[in-house]
């Protein structure tokens, strides 16, 4: 409850023009539910399910001031083409949730880079990644380099460029008495944009 009313405040006191939620953990929103989320506010929503326990991604634009062109889910994305009224830019807009089990991360990957290759459009995508690009985005414990690097590659290979956090070093925690800490959440803009 608390969290649907800290994105509500967020809605109204930033003035938001869109909202991305990744790990929802839900298959359906109700009417009721997407209204306390954006505060009462008027917003187009698109969401896609988890796969399994985990996962869901919700993902909502302001009717006001942005128009939905289209909208293309994935099994890890949302992306939706949306205009500003207010000057008519055009620009695609896409929420992630990455792959958790290894077995999945590579077709994440090639998702992400066919979702994200020769658009027409600026693209900032953001999300939980499930994935890390440096080695100092995790706290302790095991590292998968393979998994940087491969991650690195498709970054590099979109000319993504990642929009600097301020206030914090890292997005998640395992709740353990030695918690490990990592940096999976982040927002990645194309160049154009």
């Amino acid at each position: 409850m608390a969290k649907y009313l800290f994105f509500a405040d967020c809605v109204r006191d930033h003035k938001l023009d869109f909202l991305g939620i990744s790990e929802t953990g839900r298959r359906d929103f109700s009417q009721f539910l997407l209204n306390r989320i954006s505060g009462g506010v008027d917003f187009t929503w698109i969401s896609l399910p988890p796969r399994g326990r985990s996962g869901g991604v919700l993902l909502g634009v302001r009717d006001e001031t942005m128009e939905v062109l289209a909208s293309l889910a994935g099994g890890f994305f949302i992306k939706l083409h949306v205009r500003n009224k207010a000057d008519n830019f055009t620009w695609y807009l896409v929420v992630v949730y990455g792959a958790i089990q290894d077995v999945y991360k590579a077709e994440f990957l090639r998702e992400l880079v066919n979702m994200a290759k020769d658009n027409p459009y600026p693209i900032p995508i953001g999300g939980d990644f499930n994935l890390l690009i440096f080695t100092h985005e995790k706290s302790r414990g095991r590292f998968d380099e393979h998994w940087q690097f491969l991650f690195n590659i498709v970054i590099d290979s979109l000319d993504l460029k990642e929009v600097t956090m301020l206030g914090r070093q890292f997005t998640w925690s395992n709740s353990l008495p030695k918690p490990t800490y990592e940096k999976l959440d982040r927002v990645l803009m194309d160049t154009d944009w």
